[in-house]
C-alpha cells in the first residue's frame, strides 16, 4: 500500500489517537503508526508473526526522505561474461619461445614506473571517492535519537508463528527433543515496503512493540544499537508484558497439546480472565479491485531517489500504457544531464514492455514480448554514423542532430517462431547482417553492402557485395563444403572459400569471373580461363571441367536468390520501421475478456444479446404454429408467380392432416404393445401362482401378490394413456382442420366445397 506519511515533532501538532486500519485504506493518508497497523494487520492475517514497533529513528526515514537512497530498481543490464578460458594443456612437441634478449634491468624500472603511476591513480580516485561520499553526506540532526517512528517487524521461530519456513527447529543436545530457535526478527518500513536488518543504523532505538496477543515493553539497552537486541518475548528480563499470561505458548510452564486446545476448559479460562475486551467495531480489511487497480492517490506515484527519479502509475492510468518509468542523472539535485531512461509498459496492442533510452551513447532500445506477427523481440536505434568498425568512437556516438537517414538499427527476433529461422539483424544505409540460428541450409551470417538510395534523384539503392557463411555439413566432403561466399556484384566475381579437412592447415579456394549479361541467354556460357582454384589437400581429386560448369551455375543461382533475398528484406525493415512509428504515435490499449472494469461494454452487449434471444423465444411461444409452412416448401419459393393448383392444395391439406394421425397412431400402437406385454405377464404370474400357491411360503407369496399388483397398477396407467392420447388425437385433429380451413392461403380453394373435404377427411380416418 502506498500512502502519504505525515510525521510531525511540534507537540500541538502531534496525532491525538489513530484511526482504525479500514479509514486508513479509505483516506489514503496516515502518519506512520497508522501505516504501521494497517500493514500489521495484514500480515498477520497471512500467518506472519509480525508486530508493531514504536521507537526511534532517523530523520530520513522519519520524513520518508530517500533522496540519499539508492534506487533499488535500477535493471542490471546483461553484461558479456568476461571470464578468461582456462589455458591449454603445453604441448611437450610445441616448439620453444625465442630468449627473451630485453634488459630485465630496463624492465623492472618501467614496472616501478607504472606501479607507482597505478598507485597514485587508485589514491586519487579514492580521494575523490572519499571527497564524494562527504558532500553527499546529510547535514547533521540535533533532534536526532529523539524523533518518534512506528515501523512493522517480522519475526523468526516465534511460538505463534505457523507460516512455511518461518519456524526453524533444532535438537536439544540435552534431551533430544526438537525445539525451536532463539527467535530473531527483521523490520519492514512501512511507508516504503523495504525490508531492513536489525543492524540497520536508520532504526535506532526501540521502546515498545504490541500485536494481537500483547504489549510488550522492552528492558534492554540499545545503547550500541539494535543488533544485538534479544527478541524472546517469553523472557521477562529482556520484555515487560502489559497483559500477564498472553500468549499462552509463551508460558515457560505450559506446553500446548497438538490434540488439545489451550484454555480448553471454562474453569482454566476463568482462572486466567482479566480483562474483557469488547466486540470489534471495525469493518474487516478490503481492498476492492477498482482500489487496488488504482494503486496510489490520482493514480500516479514519484519517488526520488539518490541520483534517480522513480515515477509509478496505475494500469490504463496513461493512454500509452506506461507504469512504471525510472530516470538517473549525475547530480543529486536531478539538474545534470539525464544519463538513462527505462519506460515499463503493460497492456500494449504492440506487446511493447520496456523502452530504453541512453542518452550519453545516443541510442534508444524497445522490448517486446512473444506474439507479434513479426516475432520482433527487441529494437535498437543508434543515431549518428553506421558502427561497422571503420569511424572512431566519437563519430559512433555522433550528436543528436543526425537524420533518419544515418540511424542503425539492431533488430533482435524471437528466431523459434520465424520461417527463416533470423536471430538478429544489423541495419543501415550502407549495409545489412543477418545472424540466424539452426537454419536447414547450415547458414548462419549473410552480409548486404550497398550503395544508400539518392535522396536527391529517387535512384534506388545498387547492391555492391554479398557475404555469406555457412556451418560445415558432416555429410559433404569439406573440399564441396562451402564455407564463406562473396559475391562481387560491381566485378562480377564470385569468392568461394571451403571448410578446413582433416589435417589441413589451409582452406580449399575457388573464383569464378562470371560472363557479362549480354552473353548470358538460356545457357550459360563458360570459359575455363574464367576460373582460379586451390585445393589444399593435393590427394584430393582435382574438380572436372563439368565440375566447375555446374559449380559456376549453382553459384549463379544462389546468387540471384540472395540479390531476391536483399530486396524482399529492404522492403520488410522499411514496413516494419513504418509500422513501429505508426504504433508509437498512436498506441492502441488492450484488455482482457474477464476484465470486469474494462469490459463493462462488452458484458452489456452479451446482456442485451442474451435479453434479444429470450425475447424471441417469448415471441414465437405466444405466435400461432404455422401448420403448412415445411409442406409449401414443396411448391417451391416462387408461389407468387406461379400459384399452386386445387389439386396441389388439397393435396397438402391431406397430408397434413394424414401425418398427425400417422403420428399419434405411432404412439398408440407403442403404448397398445406394451400393455399387451403386461397382460401376458400378468397371466403367466396368476397361472404359476394358481399352480405352485401351496409350495410358497408366506413372505415369498406375498412379494408375488405385490409383483401381481404392481402389474395391475401399470396396466391401469397404460390404459389412461392410451384414452388420454386418443382424446389429445381428436381434440388436435379438429384444431387442425379448423386452423386449415381458416387459413388465408386455402379458403380460396376450400370455401366453395367443404363436403369434399369432408369426404377426404373421413376416408382418411
Amino acid at each position: 500500500m502506498t500512502t502519504t506519511t505525515t510525521t510531525t515533532n511540534d507537540d500541538d501538532e502531534r496525532p491525538t489517537h489513530l484511526i482504525s486500519p479500514d479509514a486508513v485504506l479509505q483516506r489514503r493518508r496516515a502518519n506512520s503508526f497508522e501505516l504501521a497497523t494497517v500493514l500489521c494487520s495484514f500480515l498477520i492475517g497471512n500467518g506472519f508473526a509480525a508486530c508493531v514497533v514504536s521507537g526511534y529513528a532517523t530523520r530520513e526515514v522519519v520524513n520518508n526522505d530517500q533522496q540519499r537512497v539508492g534506487c533499488p530498481f535500477v535493471p542490471q543490464e546483461d553484461e558479456e561474461s568476461t571470464e578468461e578460458e582456462p589455458p591449454a594443456p603445453t604441448n611437450k612437441y610445441q616448439l620453444r619461445q625465442p630468449p627473451d634478449l630485453r634488459s630485465q634491468y630496463l624492465l623492472n624500472i618501467e614496472e616501478e614506473k607504472l606501479t607507482k603511476v597505478r598507485a597514485e591513480e587508485v589514491s586519487r580516485e579514492n580521494a575523490e571517492r572519499e571527497e564524494m561520499e562527504r558532500q553527499e553526506q546529510p547535514p547533521e540532526d540535533p533532534k536526532r535519537g529523539h524523533r518518534v517512528h512506528a515501523w512493522v517487524a517480522v519475526l523468526h521461530n516465534a511460538p505463534w508463528c505457523y507460516k512455511p519456513g518461518y519456524r526453524e527447529l533444532t535438537i536439544d543436545p540435552n534431551t533430544g527433543e526438537q525445539t525451536l530457535q532463539h527467535p530473531s526478527a527483521f523490520f519492514i518500513e512501512p511507508a516504503t515496503g523495504f525490508r531492513h536488518e536489525v543492524s540497520s543504523p536508520d532504526y535506532l532505538a526501540i521502546e515498545s512493540v504490541w500485536n494481537q496477543h500483547n504489549y510488550y515493553v522492552n528492558k534492554q539497552n540499545t545503547g550500541g544499537g539494535l543488533g544485538q537486541l534479544r527478541w524472546d518475548f517469553a523472557n521477562g528480563a529482556d520484555w515487560e508484558h502489559f497483559l500477564p499470561g498472553e500468549p499462552y505458548e509463551l508460558r515457560e510452564d505450559c506446553t500446548v497439546p497438538e490434540d488439545q486446545e489451550p484454555l480448553a476448559t471454562e474453569e482454566e479460562i476463568e482462572k486466567e480472565k482479566h480483562l474483557d475486551m469488547p466486540a470489534s467495531w471495525v469493518r474487516p480489511l478490503n481492498v476492492s479491485r477498482t482500489d487496488f487497480e488504482q494503486r496510489f492517490p490520482d493514480g500516479t506515484k514519484v519517488i526520488y531517489f539518490k541520483k534517480a527519479i522513480y515515477e509509478r502509475f496505475a494500469p490504463y492510468r496513461n493512454l500509452i500504457g506506461l507504469v512504471r518509468r525510472l530516470t538517473t542523472y549525475d547530480r543529486l539535485d536531478y539538474d545534470g544531464q539525464a544519463i538513462a531512461r527505462w519506460e515499463w509498459y503493460t497492456n500494449r496492442n504492440d506487446l511493447l514492455t520496456l523502452v530504453r533510452i541512453d542518452y550519453r551513447a545516443n541510442a534508444t532500445e524497445e522490448r517486446f514480448e512473444k506474439g507479434r506477427s513479426d516475432c520482433l523481440r527487441s529494437l535498437l536505434r543508434r543515431k549518428g554514423p553506421p558502427i561497422d568498425g571503420e569511424g572512431s568512437d566519437e563519430e559512433a556516438t555522433g550528436g543528436t542532430a543526425a537524420t533518419t537517414a544515418e540511424c542503425e538499427y539492431e533488430l533482435k527476433f524471437y528466431h523459434q517462431y520465424r520461417f527463416d529461422a533470423l536471430k538478429k539483424l544489423v541495419y543501415n544505409t550502407s549495409c545489412i547482417k543477418e545472424y540466424y540460428d539452426k537454419r536447414d541450409d547450415l547458414l548462419y551470417y549473410r552480409e548486404f553492402r550497398n550503395i544508400p538510395k539518392d535522396p536527391v534523384t529517387k535512384e534506388e539503392s545498387k547492391l555492391t557485395l554479398i557475404t555469406e557463411m555457412f556451418h560445415q555439413n558432416p555429410a559433404k566432403n569439406p573440399v564441396e563444403d562451402i564455407a564463406t561466399r562473396c559475391c562481387y556484384i560491381g566485378e562480377n566475381k564470385i569468392k568461394l572459400q571451403f571448410h578446413y579437412g582433416q589435417d589441413c592447415i589451409t582452406a580449399s579456394t575457388r573464383e569464378f569471373t562470371k560472363p557479362p549479361k549480354s552473353e548470358m541467354g538460356e545457357e550459360v556460357p563458360y570459359d575455363p580461363n574464367c576460373t582460379t582454384g586451390y585445393v589444399s589437400n593435393p590427394w584430393d581429386p582435382q574438380p572436372t571441367q563439368l565440375d566447375l560448369f555446374l559449380m559456376l551455375k549453382a553459384q549463379l543461382k544462389a546468387e540471384e536468390q540472395s540479390a531476391l533475398a536483399f530486396r524482399r528484406r529492404v522492403a520488410e525493415i522499411e514496413t516494419l520501421l513504418s509500422e513501429r512509428r505508426k504504433q508509437t504515435d498512436s498506441p492502441k490499449l488492450t484488455s482482457s475478456l474477464f476484465d470486469p472494469l474494462r469490459n463493462e461494454e462488452a458484458r452489456q452487449l452479451r446482456l442485451a444479446k442474451y435479453e434479444a434471444i429470450k425475447a424471441r423465444e417469448e415471441q414465437l411461444k405466444q405466435q400461432q404454429a404455422d401448420f403448412l409452412a415445411p409442406y409449401l416448401l414443396r411448391l417451391g419459393s416462387d408461389t407468387r408467380r406461379r400459384p399452386p393448383t386445387r389439386a396441389q392444395v388439397m393435396q397438402l391439406y391431406r397430408d397434413c392432416t394424414v401425418d398427425l394421425r400417422r403420428f399419434y397412431q405411432k404412439l398408440e400402437e407403442e403404448l397398445r404393445n406394451r400393455l399387451d406385454d403386461l397382460i401376458t405377464e400378468e397371466q403367466s404370474l396368476r397361472r404359476f401362482l394358481s399352480k405352485f400357491q401351496q409350495h410358497f411360503e408366506d413372505a415369498e407369496y406375498d412379494k408375488f401378490i405385490a409383483e401381481g399388483e404392481k402389474l395391475e397398477r401399470d396396466k391401469h396407467i397404460l390404459q389412461m394413456r392410451l384414452e388420454n392420447i386418443q382424446d389429445e388425437y381428436r381434440r388436435k385433429a379438429e384444431h387442425l382442420r379448423r386452423t386449415l380451413r381458416e387459413d388465408e392461403r386455402l379458403k380460396p380453394f376450400l370455401g366453395d366445397d367443404e363436403s369434399s373435404c369432408g369426404r377426404s377427411e373421413g376416408g382418411d380416418e
